[in-house]
C-alpha cells in the first residue's frame, strides 16, 4: 500500500474526505480542476523550467497560453519577480541535481532504523511523494531539497515548524543523499555530500508586486524519530480501514467543512 503526506492529512482531517480522495479509497477527483490547484501546477511548471534553462520569455508565452485570465493574473508579476529577484543567485549557488524527484520508502525500514524495532505491519506500506527539486550546493558540499509554494499569507511558524511535509521529504533527501555517495564513491574527486535540508520556497499570490519567503527545513534525530513513529501509526490506521472496509465516519468542524470540495456530498446523504 503507498502512502503519502496528502493521504495521513486527509485522513486526519475527516475519514470521509479520506475515504471519497484515497488512492486507496475511491480516489475520486472534481470533473473540473480547482481554480487554486490549476494555477499552482503552471507556477511549478514555469519554475521547473527556468530552473532548467528556459528563457523568461518562452516560459511566460506558456503561462499566458495556459492561464485562466480570471484567476490566475498573480502568476504575470510572481513568475518575472522570480526571475529577477531569487533565479540568478540560486543558479550561481547551486546545480540541479533533479525536477519532481519522486521516492518510495518502506515504512518497515525506516521505522526499524529508527527505533530499532521491527513493527512487522508496516512491511507493505510504502511512505510515497515527490520532491519539486533537488539541488547541489558546492559551497558547503551539501544537498537540498525545494518545495514551492504558492501561497495567499506566509506560513505561520507555529504550523511551519510541525508540518508532516518537510519532515518526510527530508527523510527522502537523506535516502537520495545516500545514494548519491555510493553512486559517486569511486570517482577520484568525489568528497561524500551532506544533507543540507528542505527549503519551504514560499511566494505570494500578488497582482502587482513580488514576495517571497524561503525557510530551510532541518531537523534533529530525536524529532524525526517521533515523527515517524506518529506518521506510521497514521498509516497503520489507514491500512486497517483499507483492510478491513470499515465506515469513515464524517467528522464536521464548521471551518473545515466550509473549505471541503466534497461537502455537496455531505449535504446530500449526511450520515
Amino acid at each position: 500500500m503507498k502512502v503519502d503526506v496528502s493521504e495521513i492529512k486527509s485522513f486526519k482531517g475527516c475519514p470521509r474526505q479520506w475515504k471519497l480522495t484515497s488512492r486507496n479509497g475511491y480516489h475520486m477527483r472534481p470533473k473540473v480542476t480547482p481554480p487554486q490547484l490549476a494555477m499552482g501546477t503552471l507556477f511549478h511548471e514555469a519554475l521547473h523550467s527556468l530552473y532548467l534553462g528556459a528563457s523568461l520569455d518562452s516560459v511566460m508565452d506558456t503561462i499566458r497560453k495556459e492561464m485562466s485570465k480570471e484567476t490566475d493574473g498573480a502568476l504575470l508579476a510572481m513568475i518575472p519577480g522570480y526571475a529577477r529577484e531569487v533565479l540568478p543567485e540560486d543558479l550561481d549557488k547551486y546545480v540541479v541535481l533533479d525536477i519532481e524527484h519522486k521516492f518510495s520508502m518502506n515504512a518497515l525500514d525506516l521505522y526499524y532504523k529508527a527505533t530499532g524495532y521491527r513493527l512487522i505491519d508496516l512491511y507493505d506500506i510504502d511512505l510515497v511523494g515527490s520532491i519539486d527539486m533537488i539541488v547541489y550546493c558546492p559551497e558547503d558540499n551539501c544537498i537540498y531539497g525545494f518545495e514551492h509554494k504558492t501561497t495567499k499569507n506566509f506560513r505561520p511558524t507555529s504550523y511551519l515548524w510541525m508540518d508532516e511535509q518537510p519532515r518526510l521529504y527530508y527523510l527522502a533527501l537523506i535516502q537520495y543523499v545516500e545514494e548519491y555517495n555510493i553512486k559517486h564513491h569511486k570517482d577520484d574527486w568525489f568528497v561524500p555530500a551532506k544533507v543540507g535540508g528542505v527549503f519551504l520556497n514560499e511566494v505570494k499570490k500578488l497582482l502587482r508586486q513580488f514576495q517571497y519567503n524561503r525557510t530551510l527545513c532541518t531537523y534533529e534525530d530525536e524529532d524525526l524519530r517521533n515523527f515517524l513513529v506518529a506518521f506510521c501509526n497514521k498509516a497503520l490506521a489507514v491500512q486497517d480501514m483499507v483492510r478491513t472496509n470499515k465506515f469513515a465516519c464524517p467528522e464536521p468542524d464548521y471551518f473545515k467543512c466550509q473549505m471541503c470540495d466534497w461537502k455537496d456530498v455531505c449535504e446530500t446523504y449526511m450520515y
